[in-house]
């Protein structure tokens, strides 16, 4: 069963011309294969494996980084980066809920021969949108769902984001040997997370709700993302998702071996979203349902537009194509479903800017079932964990 469970707007002038980062730069046809790098050692040893393995990816996606920064904000992007962390100041919040990570992000700097503040703000990707009021429904869509009789919890979702980003999808496989604990993070060379699982069945994806209000000086999406994997339960990670005080808000949809539920996190409130009263299972998009810690920003655009909450909360295609489709708890979620509804293109949930989608299967033996691209273009690959951090398990890649 699925366990029910603001403030400052960034006063930055930086620049009035905050826009959704849109794709356009050159990219390589098709998705490319996907990577899974071994990390292992002290943080900053980690991040240097990270920035030496990837360094020819990392300098090709920065470059198209920069690229769009200029083409979108119509300065050169090293300006753009140095007014960004002038007017924030989120190092405080990842110094205590994650420490080391920034050691990480050193690491990765130095392996892949790029000054820190730039790889630093490489990081950025959400609290960069969450400052652009336009921001358009057209990212990620997230199912989970609890244990239920023999079917096991799932987390899961299509990571949708701009084409610039795309052709190197990649996992990293992190193996703490101090905590027994090892994680697969999906994400972008040079970046420290977009979602993950780790051997303790903990599960994590996100989905952007720039409507919600936001924090100059929280912690960043990515490194909420690896704070929830470092915890060894499902109880541990809900705390430490109310506990920390977020920048960009976010819809986290959390797992473990048995529930699953999705928080809409803004910087003042974490409310958890059911689709309907006692459901099993919950799915999201990109928009608030019942979190009221709204961005004054998308109040007073919505009033200029003339358009109520209410409206506003139907207007996205794939929810309400997952509304039609998991209706209520006689629905069966399993990977074939799963599988079935993320390779959908009609509802929109498959789309052009979709880097990868990944199921997280959650259990004694948790397996991380990911498609390096579109679901029905890319097959499914199977990555699970060592036996000596979950217990009897076959380790390593398949594909299925």
């Amino acid at each position: 069963m699925i366990t029910k469970i603001r403030n400052a707007a960034f006063g930055l002038c930086l620049f009035v011309f905050l826009t959704h980062l849109s794709g356009g730069a050159s990219v390589p046809e098709g998705e490319g294969k996907l990577r899974v790098l071994v990390l292992e050692g002290t943080p900053y040893q980690m991040g240097m494996i990270h920035g030496k393995a990837l360094k020819p990816e990392i300098t090709k996606l920065m470059k198209r980084w920069k690229a769009d920064l200029a083409r979108t904000y119509k300065v050169p992007a090293e300006d753009f980066i140095e007014k960004f962390l002038k007017y924030t100041d989120f190092r405080p919040s990842i110094d205590r809920w994650t420490p080391g990570l920034l050691d990480e992000v050193r690491g990765i700097a130095d392996g892949a021969g790029v000054d820190f503040e730039t790889m630093y703000a490489f990081q950025l990707i959400d609290e960069s949108w969450v400052m652009n009021a336009d921001l358009g429904l057209d990212k990620c869509t997230a199912i989970a769902a609890g244990k239920r009789g023999g079917a096991p919890a799932f987390t899961s979702q299509t990571q949708d984001i701009p084409r610039f980003y795309h052709g190197s999808p990649t996992v990293l496989r992190i193996r703490d040997k101090g905590e027994s604990l090892e994680t697969l993070v999906f994400t972008i060379p040079g970046v420290i997370a977009l979602n993950g699982l780790n051997s303790r069945s903990v599960g994590v994806c996100v989905n952007a709700v720039t409507q919600l209000a936001h924090s100059p000086k929280g912690l960043p999406v990515a490194f909420v993302i690896r704070g929830i994997l470092r915890q060894k339960t499902y109880e541990q990670a809900v705390k430490f998702l109310r506990d920390i005080q977020p920048a960009a808000p976010q819809n986290y949809v959390l797992g473990g071996p048995l529930n699953a539920a999705g928080f809409e996190r803004s910087a003042g409130k974490m409310i958890p979203f059911l689709p309907f009263e006692g459901a099993e299972f919950t799915y999201h998009t990109n928009h608030p349902l019942v979190n009221d810690d709204l961005d004054p920003k998308f109040l007073a655009r919505l009033k200029r537009d003339g358009v109520s909450m209410e409206k506003f909360r139907t207007s996205c295609p794939r929810f309400n194509f997952l509304g039609r489709t998991l209706t209520d708890n006689s629905a069966a979620i399993d990977l074939a479903v799963l599988k079935t509804i993320y390779a959908n293109r009609v509802s929109g949930i498959n789309n052009g800017g979709t880097y990868g989608c990944t199921i997280m299967v959650l259990g004694e033996k948790p397996e991380l079932h990911i498609s390096p691209g579109r679901p029905d273009v890319e097959p499914f690959q199977v990555l699970d964990f060592s036996p000596r951090n979950t217990g009897p398990s076959s380790a390593g890649q398949k594909l299925n």
